[in-house]
């Protein structure tokens, strides 16, 4: 998927930033696959209508997850949503290793 979007590189405060929230979902007790946000950090579906479904499937809830995991899933994909595209893979990237900080 990071290939197929041209590898954006951008690294700045805001692509660092997506990419700790992308790893504080990973860090919630039940988020092992992405919670909530699953289709978004472990698909690479970076566009607005996959972050929008997430946002919705996590404030309508159903799944076997913590507040705090709902929590991060939403913090991080509001954020995301902020984002330009290249900006999402570029964070995306930086929390999978394939940039450096």
């Amino acid at each position: 998927c990071y290939e197929e979007a041209g590898k954006p590189a951008i690294v700045n405060e805001k692509t660092k930033k997506a990419a700790e929230l992308i790893n504080e979902i990973y860090e919630q007790d039940d988020c092992g696959v992405g919670g909530y946000a699953h289709i978004v950090v472990d698909d690479w579906n970076l566009d607005d209508s996959s972050i929008d479904f997430c946002i919705n499937a996590a404030n309508e809830g159903g799944y076997d997850i913590s507040e705090e995991g709902k929590q991060a899933c939403l913090n991080c994909l509001n954020y995301l949503k902020e984002l330009s595209e290249d900006e999402r893979y570029s964070a995306m990237a930086i929390n999978k290793q394939f940039l450096t900080v």
